[in-house]
């Protein structure tokens, strides 16, 4: 037995222990302090650490089938919250299979991070278990890409890491943890973790160059205004409103733009915007770049003063000459615009307006006449049409296909900002389930529908399952004409008669794959059973699949005036 004298020993030596702190758990801690609620992951045993501090700090562990679903879940995490989105994977193929989800989110300028494992420091370059040079492979497709060296920076280089990830337009970052430092434990009074390491607040452009631009948009007679994914970013949608009320100016918007404003509000145009463009004399191209979308901006009318404003000095001048350039917020530089301008612009914008709101019109009796016919199979643009008239107040649809999705793209108006989402312009396939998991884990309330393209259902379609197991009600809609119909135009074109090569696929029942899956499924043939069919699986509070075979012979505009075949 012990004496008192002892016990007052091994008290003394226990209070003055260091208390020690594991890699894996300045990871989630640092994830915590920035607002993080979810990982998503697959497992692995490089990082099991990781998950071993989420828990402790209360961070929900959210596991895919596909580390692709977890990259893009994280991505689009990002783009709805406007904060970091997380995605946590293994080493080597874990990694490997996460890169299509990087690059995506770094072409849609979306702050996803990606946390990495990695063989141990003390084996490097001995072949340890699925080592790969992931950091050079991240680089090119990321802002910030590096390994973290010693366990007490781990909180330091997720800093930097995030920092970068928000400087100009935001991006993925990518940081490998070698299992030895991940899982290494430190002296927790030696570990910095920062608290205040990036600038916030809204960026404005020069005073100088926003009174030139609000006197150029007063003075023009044909002004149009273009707003992209950045829009959003910035939550301008409130200083959109106010800025096309003060200067009589049309609205056109792409990406994740579109909901910024109402449906009805009455400087909200879609279908016109060819003629806008090449009848404009001014055009502002605010938080998007002039890249295939745009023709590279060869498609501006040459002779219209151009106006960009953008959150990156890159995208200023890129492809094309400006007239007015602007590096800031969009939201800052929009709303100092209209306290910059002297007043009410005169109304010689109105004959302008007035012609475009014609050409809406008659572009809407096109698409009236397919939507009456009711045509069997089921032509895609009543597909689209029915999905517009079904979306709520609080929708957010997810487009995730090639030609289906573009049929969509001037049918489909989301009510209300954050209410569109897509891949961005790298076009990925596959991103429809990752983002919806991500919707309805960080706002539950809001009701998710996703156009998905049968090809691009199957490449990440098994995570359906991962919403029947979290309980996550959606409903999918699969426009199913069994084929990958984008490119089999452009092929049948270039090399006719042979369009169908690599283009065909199997009519798969996809109503039977949600309910083996634990969920709702339907088919449907007719176009008069659409609107039934999303109700019962609205209703169903599960997630549910709306299998609708359309016609794979009729082609949007958008994939038939493509230019990559000509």
């Amino acid at each position: 037995m012990g004496t008192v004298t002892d016990k007052l020993v091994t008290q003394s030596l226990a209070e003055t222990a260091p208390q020690l702190i594991s890699g894996g758990q300045i990871v989630a801690k640092m994830l915590k302090q920035e607002g993080v609620k979810h990982i998503f992951t697959i497992s692995g045993g490089h990082i099991i650490d990781i998950y071993n501090g989420c828990l402790d700090e209360d961070i929900k562990i959210i596991d895919v089938r596909h580390e692709q679903v977890a990259a893009h879940a994280a991505d689009a995490v990002a783009r709805i919250t406007g904060g970091i989105g997380c995605a946590v994977v293994t080493a080597g193929p874990g990694t490997t299979d996460a890169v299509t989800g990087v690059a995506n989110a770094f072409r849609a300028e979306s702050p996803m991070l990606l946390l990495g494992g990695g063989g141990p420091l003390k084996q490097y370059k001995m072949g340890a278990l699925q080592d790969l040079p992931h950091v050079p492979m991240m680089t090119p497709i990321s802002k910030f890409s590096s390994m973290v060296m010693t366990t007490e920076r781990c909180a330091e280089m997720m800093s930097q890491a995030i920092r970068e990830m928000f400087n100009g337009a935001p991006g993925p970052a990518y940081l490998e943890f070698p299992h030895d430092v991940i899982d290494g434990k430190v002296d927790a009074s030696k570990v910095r973790i920062p608290k205040n390491f990036r600038v916030k607040g809204e960026f404005l452009g020069d005073p100088n160059e926003l009174a030139k631009a609000a006197e150029a948009i007063a003075k023009a007679e044909r002004p149009v205004a273009l707003f992209g994914t950045q829009a959003r970013t910035c939550r301008a949608h409130d200083a959109m409103d106010r800025f096309a009320r003060q200067f009589n100016i049309p609205i056109y918007v792409n990406g994740a733009a579109r909901g910024s404003l109402p449906r009805k509000h009455p400087y909200n145009f879609m279908p016109s915007r060819k003629i806008a463009f090449d009848n404009a004399d001014l055009i502002i191209l605010a938080g998007t770049p002039l890249d295939f979308r745009m023709g590279y901006g060869r498609r501006l009318n040459p002779k219209a003063t151009i106006i960009i404003l953008d959150m990156d000095y890159r995208n200023v001048g890129y492809n094309r000459d400006f007239d007015i350039g602007l590096v800031g917020n969009i939201r800052a530089i929009l709303n100092s615009m209209c306290e910059t301008s002297k007043g009410d612009v005169a109304r010689k914008h109105d004959p302008f307006i007035k012609m475009l709101r014609e050409e809406e019109e008659k572009n809407k009796g096109k698409n009236d006449a397919i939507i009456k016919a009711g045509t069997r199979p089921i032509h895609p643009v009543r597909l689209c049409h029915e999905i517009n008239e079904f979306l709520l107040e609080d929708t957010v649809y997810i487009g995730d296909g090639g030609d289906i999705v573009t049929f969509s793209g001037s049918i489909v108006k989301p009510h209300k900002p954050g209410g569109w989402m897509d891949p961005g312009p790298l076009g990925t396939l596959g991103v429809g389930t990752g983002f919806a998991l991500a919707s309805k884990l960080t706002q539950p309330g809001r009701d998710v529908v996703v156009l998905f393209g049968d090809g691009s259902f199957g490449l990440t379609g098994f995570d359906f399952e991962t919403m029947v197991r979290n309980k996550l009600p959606f409903v999918g809609v699969i426009g199913n004409n069994s084929s990958w119909n984008q490119i089999r135009y452009g092929q049948e074109k270039k090399y006719p008669g042979r369009g169908d090569v690599g283009n065909v696929l199997a009519d798969v029942r996809f109503d039977k794959f949600a309910e083996a899956m634990g969920g709702v499924g339907i088919r449907v043939t007719k176009p008069e059973d659409i609107r039934p069919a999303l109700e019962y699986a609205r209703d169903s509070g599960r997630p549910a699949l709306v299998d609708v075979v359309i016609d794979r012979d009729v082609y949007s505009s958008g994939t038939m005036n493509q230019t990559m075949y000509k």
